[in-house]
């Protein structure tokens, strides 16, 4: 026995009953594997795995029901050899339980009960049972490679592989840690058939998981889940629509010195959106977005009062990256686009003066994050950076606008 070792017990009870006080023995076995900290750190009911610091050992406990007024109990284990049962050990213990370290093979045992007088009560039927080399799982490949969750509500994967056992327990698992296990496993031979439903799955990357029952496990990746499928060659596009509260905050520019719009925060703003992302794969989504925004800057000095429009146009290259294993994404735009200064007046108690407008090139970028609400709505929250191209007209500036609205994907 070497490297990592499943110990299966496999037990067939000879005739016999155990005599009135000892009602049944039932075997649990387990398996030590060699780490820094000693406990449990595998259980699956009938064995359990745990760590010590002196390397590799295979522990079998064989375990019965105590029994009232009982002494100690003598335990008598025997191997087969050449198709006859050779002694093996004999040892007394008071627990109701013997932990045994043994070698793949068949074996019996039988439990006498001593009394209070130390004299043999009861003896036991023997108990023959085989410890099997453990099954090292392989995923080999899987099929398909992504779910998409507007094609159904019920998703099956196709596993494949080497040393799968029937009872593996195989999930989809993400980098955290965290699985989505199937409604159902189908193991046949050395291929495994996964079923999943709508309400299990939420969109990520994950890796495919398996778990044999002694404890050895192997993985593979990348599947991915997304909320839409592709269809035809740059894929069926994502159809986006988002508004959102877009208030203004300057940042820099002549526009913004101390006889015009001084102030840190104009709160009347808006921004609407409608793009498209035709190309969708694993690394993200990628598209095109074209935007409109409306902010009034407006403000009381002591003497007069100062107000502007300002519109903007702009198209911009649209990523979406789903956060994994998260109802979560980021949005990332970068384009260029046309601001517009509209109606720009300042007003001294007898009327406006002449207004000015004027139009510039822009260049602008966002992040914002997205929340999976239900269906194709999320919640939207982000922030937008604008810079005005122009070297010469006092106008210039730059300036940022949260935005917080709400967000379409169809």
């Amino acid at each position: 026995m070497s490297g990592r070792i499943r110990v299966n017990i496999m037990v067939s009870r000879k005739d016999g009953c155990f005599l009135s006080s000892l009602i049944f023995f039932t075997l649990v076995f387990g398996v030590f594997l060699g780490a820094q900290e000693t406990g449990p750190v595998y259980d699956e009911g009938n064995f359990f795995i745990e760590w010590n610091d002196g390397g590799p050992r295979f522990i079998q406990r064989i375990l019965w029901n105590p029994v009232e007024l009982a002494l100690r109990y003598e335990i008598s284990l025997e191997e087969e050899q050449a198709g006859k049962y050779e002694k093996l050990l004999r040892e007394s213990t008071r627990e109701n339980f013997l932990n045994v370290s043994l070698r793949p093979g068949r074996y019996r045992y039988q439990v006498g009960v001593y009394n209070l007088l130390n004299r043999l009560e009861h003896t036991s039927d023997w108990v023959s049972f085989e410890v099997l080399n453990a099954l090292q799982p392989k995923i080999t490949g899987f099929t398909p490679e992504e779910f998409f969750l507007d094609t159904g509500e019920e998703w099956q994967l196709t596993v494949t592989g080497e040393d799968m056992d029937a009872g593996a327990d195989i999930m989809l698992q993400s980098g955290d840690g965290d699985g989505i296990r199937p409604l159902r496993i189908e193991v046949e031979g050395n291929t495994a058939r996964l079923v999943f439903d709508k309400g299990q799955l939420v969109p990520g990357s994950y890796d495919v998981y398996i778990r044999n029952p002694g404890g050895l496990e192997d993985s593979a990746g990348t599947f991915m889940v997304y909320l839409q499928a592709p269809h035809g060659p740059f894929g069926r596009p994502d159809i986006i629509v988002s508004a959102g509260y877009a208030p203004f905050i300057p940042l820099y520019g002549i526009l913004f010195a101390e006889d015009a719009f001084e102030g840190h925060f104009y709160p009347l703003g808006f921004a609407l959106r409608g793009g498209v992302l035709p190309l969708k794969r694993s690394w993200g989504s990628l598209g095109a977005e074209l935007g409109v925004s409306w902010n009034m800057l407006y403000e009381q000095k002591k003497s007069y009062t100062v107000a502007a429009h300002i519109m903007a146009f702009h198209l911009n290259v649209l990523y979406q990256l789903w956060l994994p294993n998260q109802p979560m994404a980021l949005n990332f735009r970068l384009g260029i686009g046309i601001n517009a200064l509209l109606d720009f007046y300042y007003d001294t108690g007898n009327g406006k003066k002449d207004s000015l407008s004027s139009g510039y090139l822009s260049l602008d970028t966002e992040v914002s994050f997205l929340w999976h609400v239900k269906g194709p709505l999320f919640a939207e929250a982000g922030v937008d950076f604008t810079h005005i191209i122009s070297a010469t007209n006092p106008a210039q500036m730059g300036y940022l606008r949260p935005v917080l609205g709400v967000l379409w994907q169809f």
